[in-house]
C-alpha cells in the first residue's frame, strides 16, 4: 500500500507523460492562479465585503500547496536538492508568508505581502510546457506566447505589490490593482503616470521601465518567430 501510494505520489510530480501528472499540475496551477487573485482583490476597498470569501481560499490554497510541499520532500530523489532549489524555495514562500502572518507579531504579519511570489510557482508549468513542445507535443510558437504572458504578469505583479508596499497612502499605489495599473502604464510607454514619491519608488520606476526594455526584446523575438513561421512555415532557423 505505501509503494503504491510513493509511486502515485512520484507520477503526480515527476512523470509528464501521466494524467496524474497533468491533472495535478493543472489543479495546482488553477489553484496559485485563484489565490494570487484573491490576494491583489483583497487589497481593494471595493472588494471588502468579500474578505471572508478571500480568507477561505488563502487558508484552504496554503493547506493544499503545504501538503504538495511535503509531497515533493518526500518523493525527491535528493531532498535537501528540492529544499533549496529555486523551485522548492518558491513552494515554501507559498506558505511561509501566510503561516507568519498566523503569529501575533506585528512584524511577521507584514510578511503577508510575499505571497505575491506565489505566482512565480506559474514558472515551473512554463518550463515543463516548453519541454514539451521539444517532444512535439505543443506549438513552440504558443508555448512562447505563454511565457510571455507570465513574464508580463509576474512583471505587473511583483512591481506593482512593491509599489503598493512602499506608497500605499498615495493615490496611485491606494492597493495592488490601482498599483499594476501604473505599472501597466510605465511598460507600455507613452501613458501619463504619476511620479513616485520616495526614493524607493523611483528605485521601483527605474526598474519598471528597465522591465519594460526586457520585455519588449521578448516581444520582438515572439514576432520575429511569427513571421518565420508564415514566411518558412518553420519556427526556428534552418
Amino acid at each position: 500500500m505505501a509503494h503504491t501510494f510513493n509511486t502515485t505520489l512520484r507520477a503526480a510530480f515527476e512523470k509528464p507523460d501521466t494524467r496524474i501528472f497533468s491533472l495535478t499540475n493543472d489543479a495546482l496551477a488553477f489553484l496559485t492562479l485563484l489565490s494570487v487573485f484573491a490576494l491583489v482583490l483583497e487589497t481593494s476597498a471595493a472588494f471588502s465585503e468579500y474578505h471572508t470569501y478571500f480568507k477561505l481560499i488563502e487558508y484552504i490554497s496554503v493547506g493544499i500547496f503545504s501538503l504538495e510541499y511535503i509531497a515533493r520532500v518526500v518523493t525527491a530523489k535528493s531532498k535537501s536538492g528540492y529544499i533549496f532549489s529555486f523551485f522548492g524555495i518558491i513552494d515554501l514562500l507559498a506558505i511561509l508568508p501566510t503561516l507568519l502572518a498566523l503569529t501575533n507579531l506585528t512584524f511577521l504579519k507584514s510578511a503577508r505581502s510575499l505571497r505575491i511570489l506565489r505566482f512565480l510557482r506559474m514558472l515551473r508549468l512554463a518550463k515543463l510546457a516548453r519541454v514539451h513542445s521539444k517532444k512535439g507535443a505543443h506549438d513552440l510558437y504558443t508555448i512562447n506566447v505563454q511565457i510571455y504572458v507570465v513574464a508580463f504578469l509576474s512583471a505587473l505583479l511583483f512591481l506593482g505589490t512593491l509599489l503598493f508596499i512602499v506608497e500605499g497612502q498615495h493615490a496611485h499605489a491606494k492597493d495592488i490593482p490601482t498599483s499594476m495599473f501604473w505599472a501597466f502604464k510605465v511598460i507600455l510607454g507613452g501613458i501619463p503616470f504619476e511620479q513616485p514619491h520616495s526614493s524607493v519608488g523611483l528605485a521601483i520606476l527605474i526598474a519598471t521601465k528597465f522591465v519594460s526594455l526586457i520585455l519588449f526584446g521578448l516581444l520582438l523575438n515572439l514576432v520575429n518567430t511569427l513571421m518565420r513561421k508564415v514566411l518558412t512555415g518553420s519556427e526556428t532557423d534552418a
